[in-house]
């Protein structure tokens, strides 16, 4: 009987861990979380009658993976969609909240853009794609295909509501690698999504009316949560794996031998296993791997992390100007502000706060603003409302709040990140048995780690065949 081992507790580790029991279901299985609550930085605090998350608020179906997760966990009863006033996003300049353009028409009357912005927009087909195949940031890209103004006005928000990262040292083919395909395939962005929406729709039109969903039965792409919050998956995957979970249990070093590996706790007790899964940071699995493989170590360190705070602040509605009637607001940087953005859980998610109140989700810090987490959770909280009150016309404190800081928030795919994981590859090419996962190597999203732990209990599964 093969033994497993993954170190852990996220929800990397946690949907690995249910996959590897479906493809393995022979093996020992046992996962150890340093923590004394599993699910890493997703989870929820539930507070009189506020929903409030440490980490992602909800998840997109535009890729299948977390929904088919939830799924086959039993919580598709439990889901909860948007609300149709949800759809608006905010970008904030000059003040003012400006809704996002969604259409071309609505970008050419945008006031986000002076009219040589928009027309530097237009003119994007025309644009050289030369540098397709460098590995070039988010601020360059932007600024070859859409010009400086779109690149500040809207790239830099998007990277920072997003990564909490620099625009200038993010690289485009590691954090948004489809759309930086469109150019190396299509030669501009607009040409490339008119050719793909023309192929997919070519596509479902060959299909025999027999294998194909109706309209009405296909997912829409939106943001789905649970009725509780985030935290029910983690719940629910703890009570369906609670037999092969151990924590706390702080693992210090994972130690290669021949077909086999150790782990060492920091009480020096040591287990066995035929093959680890590393579902941590990646600077962890660096100190982990450090005193008996300083090579492969020092690749895993050298993914850098952004700090991230965010505070939950719950209002009377009453209290609250601004009607909130959207998904929230981004900032870009050259407002002067150290808010990064809002999301208006309240609006999105009514079950989430109690009748009558607001719940406000805010962040703040990242790449551009390493020193955040020096201040106290009263002083985060009074940067935050400095910059939220003006803007959304508050005129009171919060009834209730809550901080989550994380010192080594988000990965930061910078320039260089597919060569510093083709590195890691090679390394654990070397160290059979060995297998990574988490949102640090191939994306930082809720889908991108359900499908990456999917990915890894195959691999493992497939690994032992050969032992």
């Amino acid at each position: 009987m093969p033994r497993i081992i993954i170190i852990g507790g996220g929800i990397s580790g946690l949907a690995t861990c249910h996959y590897l029991k479906k493809e393995v279901p022979e093996a020992e299985l046992t996962l150890f979380e340093s923590q004394k609550r599993l699910g890493g930085t997703l989870g929820s605090e539930r507070v009189d009658g506020y929903v409030f998350e440490r980490g992602a608020n909800s998840f997109l179906t535009n890729h299948p993976e977390t929904l088919d997760l939830a799924i086959e966990l039993g919580l598709e009863d439990r889901l909860v969609a948007p609300t149709p006033e949800a759809k608006t996003r905010y970008l904030l300049k000059n003040g003012k909240l400006h809704p996002l353009p969604t259409s071309p028409i609505s970008f050419l009357k945008t006031p986000l853009l002076t009219l040589k912005g928009r027309l530097r927009i237009l003119a994007e087909p025309f644009q050289s794609s030369e540098s397709a195949e460098e590995d070039d940031s988010v601020a360059s890209f932007g600024r070859r295909r859409l010009g400086e103004e779109a690149m500040r006005t809207f790239l830099d928000p998007l990277v920072t509501g997003i990564y909490g990262g620099d625009v200038e040292r993010l690289s485009m083919r590691s954090a948004f690698p489809q759309v930086a395909e469109l150019e190396t395939e299509f030669g501009s962005l607009l040409k490339g999504m008119i050719k793909k929406r023309f192929r997919k729709r070519t596509e479902t039109n060959k299909k025999s009316p027999d294998s194909e969903q109706s309209k009405a039965e296909r997912p829409k792409r939106q943001l789905l949560s649970f009725k509780t919050g985030m935290q029910e998956l983690i719940e629910t995957l703890e009570e369906n794996l609670k037999e092969h979970i151990v924590y706390p249990y702080k693992v210090t070093r994972v130690i290669p031998e021949k077909n086999s590996y150790t782990i060492r706790d920091r009480d020096g007790n040591e287990e066995k296993a035929d093959a680890v899964v590393l579902a941590i940071p990646s600077y962890r699995a660096a100190s982990m791997l450090a005193v008996n493989d300083p090579e492969t170590s020092q690749a895993f360190e050298s993914i850098p992390y952004a700090p991230i705070a965010v505070a939950c602040l719950g209002f009377p509605k009453s209290a609250v100007k601004h009607p909130l009637d959207g998904f929230g607001f981004l900032i870009p940087r050259d407002q002067g502000r150290r808010l990064l953005g809002s999301i208006w859980v309240s609006s999105i998610y009514p079950e989430h706060a109690p009748e009558g109140h607001v719940n406000l989700r805010c962040m703040i810090g990242g790449a551009r603003d390493p020193d955040i987490l020096n201040h106290s959770d009263e002083s985060l909280q009074e940067i935050v409302l400095d910059d939220l009150k003006p803007i959304l016309g508050i005129e009171a404190e919060p009834t209730i709040s809550r901080i989550y800081r994380y010192a080594k928030g988000i990965p930061q795919y910078n320039l260089g990140h597919l060569d510093r994981i083709e590195r890691i590859e090679r390394k654990l090419w070397n160290s059979p048995g060995l297998f990574i996962t988490g949102n640090a190597y191939y994306g930082i999203g809720l889908n991108d780690c359900c499908r990456e732990a999917k990915k890894r209990a195959v691999a493992v599964r497939e690994y032992l065949k050969t032992v």
